[in-house]
């Protein structure tokens, strides 16, 4: 008998020695409330590579595996071709909006949405994810209450329209994102910090970041590495160019046509910006 136990005991800590997947979502939700825990889901593409390793992670890593069992009610959402009914139903009355994996969601046991982050596969960073996903400074929920009372530090700010981003509430993104503009100090706009905020959550020419850069266009170089090396202008291009897909572009007045037009020459996006006005 004393054998037989020490073998149950043994089989089970070998299958929780990853981080253990419900089947389904109902049933995550299901065994969250019965255990009152959030429930964490990874939000993957099997075929990305990224994703791949994170796969590897949360199979292997005893922190990261340890730690979500034991916090969390864990669901694996698998993008690959297309969601499954229920998945797809989730995400859209979540109203989370994502153009890239791999994403790590967290909710309440009441489907709330707590936080979501983009990836970087190291074990710390995974759990202290987690972490936040409880904490009223990092949360989504707990967020908007502090932005609501008047908190205009910068971390809520940005914290704030990196989750407005993924709602889709682009109306009071760009309220947030000029915010975020004035509350940046002048010495602190010509640093790499500056150019994050603008790569990360600046969707308008009319921001305060944009314009910045714009006028220092010289200094807007050594912020990348890797195969993005000397790209960063192209965050100012995708700006500039998502603007310049309205519909109702011909009928802009003459003045903001011939703003657009300075920007498409200054960031050499063609020598014949008239091209966009015909």
């Amino acid at each position: 008998m004393k054998r037989f136990l020490l073998f149950l005991l043994f089989t089970t800590t070998l299958s929780n020695a990853q981080v253990v997947f419900e089947p389904t979502l109902s049933e995550a939700f299901k065994k969250a409330n019965e255990q009152n825990k959030p429930v964490f889901i990874e939000y993957y593409n099997s075929e990305c590579s990224v994703c791949k390793r994170l796969g590897d992670l949360l199979k292997n890593d005893s922190l990261v595996y340890t730690y979500y069992n034991k916090k969390f009610i864990n669901y694996a959402m698998n993008t690959n071709d297309s969601l499954s009914v229920e998945d797809n139903i989730f995400i859209t009355n979540a109203n989370l909006h994502f153009e890239s994996v791999p994403i790590l969601l967290y909710f309440d046991k009441n489907k709330n949405f707590l936080h979501h982050t983009g990836v970087n596969v190291d074990a710390a960073s995974i759990v202290n994810e987690g972490k936040k996903a409880t904490l009223s400074d990092y949360n989504s929920s707990g967020l908007k209450a502090k932005y609501d009372a008047g908190d205009r530090s910068v971390r809520t700010l940005y914290a704030y329209a990196d989750f407005l981003i993924v709602t889709k509430n682009e109306k009071l993104l760009n309220k947030v994102a000029q915010e975020l503009f004035n509350s940046f100090k002048e010495e602190e706009l010509i640093t790499k910090k500056s150019y994050i905020v603008l790569k990360q959550v600046v969707h308008t020419t009319e921001n305060g970041f944009f314009q910045f850069w714009m006028e220092h266009l010289d200094d807007l170089k050594g912020f990348e590495s890797g195969h993005k090396e000397g790209m960063e202008k192209e965050v100012l291009n995708k700006i500039v160019l998502k603007e310049l897909s309205d519909p109702l572009i011909k009928k802009w007045d003459d003045k903001k046509k011939e703003t657009f037009k300075k920007y498409i020459l200054d960031l050499k996006i063609t020598n014949n910006p008239n091209v966009y006005f015909e």
